[in-house]
């Protein structure tokens, strides 16, 4: 039963751990966690106001910024980088900037120019630890696929 106790006590030590921090050793990597206002939120539903978006990776280079969702990779060239966690792109059509202030993630629509990508203002940027527990949540709603939890700082 001893044996048990350290074993579970262990597991939750590196949840924990895996879920606060970015275990990458890549200083020219930023991943920011975004998630959206749900369509129709209703609070009597018992599912999170908040739905998690796909995690992105920025790898920042001298002059640029190459970001990865998944599968899709896109590089921009309009960019002033200090360091990984001080930069700022422009898109290139000027539908707005993004990038890392202090190691913060922001994304700013050009309203004026773009006035139909309004819904983009209503993403939120997330630590690491409200987005996996924000997963959590999720998880939760759907009975059985509660148990997705106990793996997700490991997965994401």
């Amino acid at each position: 039963m001893d044996n048990m106790k350290s074993i579970f006590g262990l597991f939750v030590v590196f949840w924990f751990a895996f879920a606060f921090f970015e275990l990458s050793f890549d200083r020219e990597i930023f991943v920011s966690y975004t998630a959206s206002e749900v369509a129709d939120y209703d609070p009597d539903a018992g599912q999170p106001r908040l739905l998690p978006r796909a995690v992105t990776e920025y790898r920042v280079q001298q002059d640029s910024v190459v970001s990865r969702t998944g599968e899709y990779v896109s590089k921009y060239n309009d960019c002033t980088v200090f360091d990984s966690d001080n930069w700022t792109c422009t898109y290139s059509d000027e539908s707005g900037t993004f990038g890392a202030r202090r190691g913060e993630f922001f994304s700013r629509t050009n309203l004026e120019k773009f006035p139909h990508l309004k819904y983009l203002d209503e993403e939120e940027t997330l630590s690491r630890f409200r987005y996996i527990m924000l997963q959590c949540r999720w998880d939760a709603t759907g009975g059985i696929d509660a148990i997705l939890c106990l793996f997700r700082p490991f997965m994401t």
